[in-house]
């Protein structure tokens, strides 16, 4: 996922010197991690609206160092990955 969100973001951000990546590849990996470890959402590199939720996130996070609470359309998507993530283990229950 870093790969391909990593140089949107800088993009994104306005950066061309390298002395902010550690920052951002940081960033990028603590959400791929709180994805994972704490929603249980593997993200897919190869899905278009996983990259843009994760640039989305990765933007507000290096503009809010503070943290605090996300902005409602990135708590929307993640409540949304959630969703879909049950739906993909509930599809293989037998319910007849």
């Amino acid at each position: 996922m870093e790969e391909e969100v990593f140089p949107l973001l800088k993009s994104r951000l306005g950066i061309s010197a390298q002395s902010r990546d550690v920052v951002l590849k940081a960033i990028i990996s603590g959400i791929t991690a709180e994805c994972q470890n704490t929603h249980k959402i593997v993200l897919d590199a190869s899905k278009p609206d996983h990259i843009l939720f994760v640039l989305d996130w990765a933007t507000w996070k290096y503009s809010h160092p503070e943290d605090g609470v996300p902005p409602r359309s990135i708590q929307f998507r993640l409540k949304n990955l959630i969703i879909q993530k049950a739906g993909r283990v509930n599809e293989t229950d037998d319910l007849g």
